[in-house]
């Protein structure tokens, strides 16, 4: 399961997710330079677009994007999506035909906005097809945004869907139409000092802050993860620099992130938030955190050789990297 939100206060727009899976997927931090060809399976190559950054797999020296974001501040993260994501088994003649796994490099590389997004998505079929043998498919919905702005993309059964997501959150199922009318039913909840509403006429004893919260989900599951950052993210404040909004941005994050032990799966093992990352929409710096290293990683992705043919990868810390004061 995964959440991912956009977050954007004050002028500045965070823009990233929580990757939060049973086991480790091997993952770098992948820098793809403007003129790395991407080959795709049914779809013409694309042999210049957008510099984009953000984490992947490399799989036979294909790179499987986890999220990106690209040089013009539009970023694209997938979500796992089972039980109601259903690819099209026919190619279609007239679209542009991509597996799940081509989606998020052809999205990015050209849009300048959520706009732009929402023009290329409505003309793309999403193929039933794996990568490899050994690589398959993974049934996923996205969520795209620009600095004001998200959309969500969904295929089911019925086709392809396109929201518009005025939340500005996405974690997994049931659909999108279903969370945000599921986060509808919170409206009375407040991140003020309590006020006694139920009964007004009562002198009732307000014993602590925080109580206009009470009732808001505190679960994993992703239907109460949508409310719990919704809730969050709707309600943070930070200063107008950087630095405050990066920090409230993982703080976000935090919030719905999954400690080892607390949501078993099927196989009997345990699902961690195994990376956080989050990306500056303007400057294009990204950001990391892993489980087994909380202290905030960054890339300043503008100041590389943008221009190049191959891709630039980073292996992730997984070893704690504590701050000792002298």
């Amino acid at each position: 399961m995964c959440t991912s939100v956009l977050y954007n206060k004050e002028g500045l727009a965070y823009f990233g997710r929580n990757l939060d899976l049973q086991f480790a997927m091997g993952n770098c931090v992948s820098v793809t330079p403007r003129n790395y060809p991407f080959e795709f399976k049914e779809t013409d190559a694309i042999k210049s677009h957008a510099a984009m950054v953000g984490m992947a797999i490399i799989a036979d020296g294909f790179p499987l994007y986890f999220e990106r974001v690209n040089e013009f501040g539009v970023g694209v993260t997938g979500l796992n999506f089972s039980g109601f994501c259903e690819y099209n088994s026919e190619h279609v003649e007239g679209k542009v035909n991509l597996g799940s796994f081509e989606l998020v490099p052809y999205l990015l590389s050209s849009p300048k906005s959520v706009a732009d997004i929402k023009k290329l998505a409505a003309n793309i079929n999403i193929r039933a097809i794996n990568v490899s043998d050994k690589y398959q498919a993974s049934p996923l919905h996205w969520l795209c945004a620009d600095k004001d702005s998200t959309v969500v993309i969904e295929q089911t059964k019925d086709g392809l869907h396109i929201y518009d997501n005025p939340v500005n959150v996405l974690t997994n199922q049931p659909e999108f139409p279903s969370q945000y009318y599921n986060f509808c039913n919170y409206q009375g909840l407040t991140a003020k000092y309590p006020n006694n509403r139920i009964a007004p006429a009562e002198n009732l004893e307000i014993y602590g802050t925080g109580m206009g919260s009470n009732g808001l989900p505190g679960g994993l599951s992703s239907v109460e993860r949508f409310v719990r950052a919704d809730f969050t993210v709707a309600n943070s404040m930070s200063k107008k620099t950087d630095e405050d909004c990066l920090s409230q941005y993982f703080h976000i994050m935090q919030s719905v992130g999954q400690a080892n032990g607390c949501d078993q799966t099927s196989d009997g093992l345990y699902e961690i938030t195994q990376y956080t990352s989050g990306a500056n929409l303007e400057t294009m710096d990204f950001y990391w955190t892993t489980y087994a290293n909380q202290r905030i990683n960054g890339l300043h992705t503008k100041s590389l050789d943008l221009d190049g043919e191959a891709l630039i990868n980073y292996t992730v810390s997984q070893k704690q990297d504590v701050n000792f004061v002298q």
